[in-house]
């Protein structure tokens, strides 16, 4: 529901200074990425998060939106994934016509600097940068499509160096007076990172891995074996659903599902796995 807060008009995010706290449970069939069903990993995650956003208008047709917070993961079966990140994001809105349903143009950046607790090789940051158009066809219906790009910078290794671009088509329906259903569909091309059940060289895993790790985090799902991590281009579609339900002026329970496919550029890889989500969304103001 996070990405519903970017639909809204200029003049309604440009509102001062607001405070918020989302947590968040999340069941992932495939944590480790990898390409055949019986060596797919499943975890559990529950993750928090805490922020401030502050809108500031620059005319009547535009202004700046700012965000930042701190986030924290846990994993229940995969300890060494767990990790905190440091969050910020600046977006410039604006509104070529005014009105309700008038289009709006956002130009946005946006860093993430990530630690995990002991799992170096994923130590790092990212940087975004996004365009994307939106616009309120009705007071029910809402919209938006984007393009972004990003750069992962790993602090070990090169395995984490990643560059994807990613776009997206996204849509939410309030259906009742209270209740809103969100989907979105994403194609994601670029450098993506999986993983094998065994120790391997890049020549053994595939003439197309760009880049092979041992990965300890994964070890104990078989048999103590650090598995291999390796880097492919290859193109993803994933797919987003969800419905968002207020329990009171500031406070609400969100609900959603994802699914991604991945297939290896080179080598025909595919790669599949879904996520489960439940919730909790408080608001300061």
């Amino acid at each position: 529901m996070t990405a519903l807060s970017m639909f809204a008009p200029v003049a309604t995010h440009c509102a001062g200074t607001g405070f918020g706290l989302d947590a968040e449970f999340t069941h992932d069939t495939n944590v480790n990425r990898a390409a055949y069903p019986n060596e797919e990993q499943a975890d559990d995650i529950f993750a928090v998060e805490g922020y401030a956003a502050r809108g500031v208008p620059l005319s009547y047709r535009s202004g700046l939106l700012m965000r930042g917070g701190l986030r924290l993961r846990e994993h229940r079966e995969f300890g060494d994934l767990s990790n905190a990140a440091a969050l910020g994001r600046v977006a410039y809105r604006f509104q070529p016509s005014p009105g309700y349903t008038g289009a709006w143009v956002e130009l946005a950046g946006s860093a993430e600097l990530l630690r995990y607790r002991d799992s170096g090789l994923r130590d790092g940051y990212i940087v975004a940068g996004s365009i994307s158009a939106g616009k309120h066809f009705t007071d029910r219906i809402r919209a938006d499509a984007g393009l972004e790009l990003d750069e992962r910078e790993g602090k070990e290794g090169a395995l984490y160096d990643l560059s994807t671009t990613r776009a997206w088509l996204a849509l939410d329906y309030r259906i009742t007076p209270r209740i809103t259903v969100y989907g979105s569909t994403n194609w994601i091309q670029g450098d993506h990172v999986f993983t094998a059940n065994y120790p391997a060289t890049q020549a053994q895993l595939s003439p197309y891995a760009e880049v092979t790790a041992p990965d300890p985090a994964f070890a104990d799902a078989f048999g103590g074996v650090p598995v291999t991590a390796y880097r492919m281009e290859a193109s993803t579609l994933l797919l987003e659903a969800g419905v968002n339900i207020p329990l009171g002026g500031n406070q609400a329970f969100d609900f959603g599902a994802s699914w991604f496919n991945s297939k290896a550029d080179q080598g025909g890889g595919k790669y599949d796995g879904a996520t489960f989500r439940l919730g909790y969304l408080y608001r300061f103001r």
